[in-house]
């Protein structure tokens, strides 16, 4: 059942001009240059969304089609952090752009997945934050995007969504009772600025100092490396008339030269020490196969109540973040650890453990079809090392995995013939593919800051490298992954994850056959 509240569309309209024009003109001349973002979490964990609750803060980010999802962290300082839980174990969307947010008690993550081929909203519940999540539900607006959830003064829940617009919520926060209304149209980029789009997108709504901010993504997100932004709005409503902040845009990436392009899609939260943050994504510059990082930079306020980046960091804020999620896995707690997430469908029948070996039931007629299990790199260079053996009519290996139509890596079958798996990476007709004679093999991968090199290893003998080796850097965002695809089974005995440093492309064999 609808109801009337003081929900306006964009309404207002001639004190919304003088607003917008002020704001307009405002930022112009106030355009700050670059500033100075601190990584929180390396890798893809795009799209962040903090909560501060307690004195404890909580964050957690797009999972998309990998399983189990919306990882959330736990952290008492902002700088140390650690994983706490999964809030969906088997959704089958693809998900991004999560708000979580806290009301009377509840928790709740409002997140948009492409769910059957269409956008839908879905949100989960709990009464607590490690759980146990309630299953994904439908809040009734498909065809939208990034959901920010918002509480008027008279208590009513709203949600916003990209384009600027808005619906209100029932009273437990699980259905939309009205129809999406336009209140605002975002901040006017610039004719001259090279951008993907408008894309005036996720929403973030925080309520301080009798104001309610807005923050918005615009410019796109994975274009150019300088169009993606954080811009910022208030008013004395949930749900507007909107003033435009004359700090716009707040972050943004304004030079290909600085460390992280595309920098967007920010939250505000109130730091342990009364400072206050932006967290936000970001692409380490000249990386686009690691993904988008969460980042932070400090908020300051002015005498007007607008925040802006100040020009340097505050005291005390100088060590970086730390991140207690070890990437190797020995295999002898016999369960997966939380570093693990499934490709497109978690499948836990098909796994079990025995004498500190994971064992992995085969499915799929290649890699791409076999629901691999990856973890998510931080570093611009790393090694990943595996034993396997494989039984039946299993193939087996290591792979650097995108999608289920795009990965590289090494396999074995049974009869000991190792073979070079790949799907749009280059293939080269001279390609080492050795017949090992044995069904037990180690395989090492190294990326080399986007340039690979392939290793195998049987018995005692040295690692011999494979050619060719591989420049990555025009392709997707790269996971480690452990494959078993066709009727049969394999044996993992170790998957080890090793932070480089930046080596040379000549990287010797003497170093080669120091593991």
């Amino acid at each position: 059942m609808r109801r009337h509240s003081d929900f306006h569309p964009v309404g207002f309209a001639s004190f919304a001009f003088v607003l917008f024009l002020v704001g307009h003109f405002c930022s112009l001349a106030q355009q700050p240059g670059p500033t100075e973002a601190r990584l929180l979490l390396g890798g893809n964990y795009a799209d962040p969304s903090i909560l501060k609750h307690e004195n404890t803060y909580y964050l957690t980010h797009q999972s998309g089609k990998f399983r189990p999802g919306l990882l959330i962290w736990k952290s008492d300082d902002l700088q140390n952090w650690k994983p706490l839980t999964y809030a969906l174990q088997n959704f089958e969307g693809n998900v991004w752009a999560p708000d979580l947010i806290e009301h009377e008690g509840m928790f709740y993550i409002y997140f948009v997945a492409i769910y059957k081929g269409v956008y839908e909203n879905f949100v989960v519940t709990a009464e607590k934050m490690e759980g146990p999540w309630s299953e994904a539900k439908s809040i009734g607006v498909p065809g939208h995007i990034d959901p920010g959830h918002a509480v008027g003064r008279d208590g009513k829940r709203y949600m916003h969504f990209w384009e600027g617009l808005v619906v209100e919520l029932s009273d437990d926060g699980l259905q939309a009772i009205s129809e999406p209304k336009k209140v605002m149209d975002g901040w006017p980029i610039p004719d001259d600025w090279a951008i993907e789009c408008i894309c005036l997108e996720a929403p973030k709504l925080t309520f301080f100092n009798d104001w309610y901010y807005l923050t918005a993504a615009q410019g796109g997100t994975v274009g150019p490396s300088t169009s993606h932004m954080a811009t910022s709005f208030r008013s004395k409503s949930a749900v507007g008339p909107w003033e435009q902040s004359p700090y716009n845009p707040i972050i943004h990436t304004w030079s290909r030269e600085e460390n992280w392009w595309s920098k967007g899609h920010g939250t505000l939260v109130e730091g342990p020490d009364g400072q206050w943050f932006m967290v936000f994504h970001g692409i380490k510059n000249s990386y686009r196969t690691l993904g988008r990082s969460t980042l932070m930079e400090p908020i300051d306020w002015d005498e007007n109540g607008w925040f802006y980046v100040p020009e340097k960091w505050p005291a005390g804020w100088d060590n970086p973040a730390t991140v207690d999620l070890p990437l190797s896995d020995d295999f002898e707690n016999n369960e997966l650890g939380m570093q693990w997430q499934f490709y497109d469908k978690a499948d836990f029948d098909r796994i079990s453990f025995e004498g500190g070996k994971l064992i992995l039931e085969g499915v799929g007629k290649n890699p791409g079809d076999s629901y691999p299990l990856t973890v998510v790199p931080p570093d611009e260079a790393y090694e990943i090392e595996t034993e396997v053996e494989v039984f039946g009519g299993a193939e087996a290996g290591i792979l650097l995995f995108v999608s289920k139509d795009e990965y590289v890596g090494l396999s074995i079958n049974k009869t000991g013939q190792v073979n070079r798996k790949l799907e749009k990476f280059k293939r080269y007709k001279a390609t080492d593919e050795p017949a090992t004679g044995v069904n037990r093999v180690r395989f090492k991968i190294v990326n080399d800051c986007q340039d690979v090199r392939f290793y195998y290893k049987s018995g005692k003998s040295d690692w011999t490298l494979m050619q060719p080796s591989l420049e990555v850097s025009g392709n997707g965002i790269i996971r480690p992954a452990l494959f078993v695809n066709g009727i049969g089974t394999a044996n993992f005995s170790y998957f080890k994850y090793k932070k480089l440093g930046k080596i040379s492309s000549s990287y010797s064999k003497e170093l080669d056959n120091k593991s």
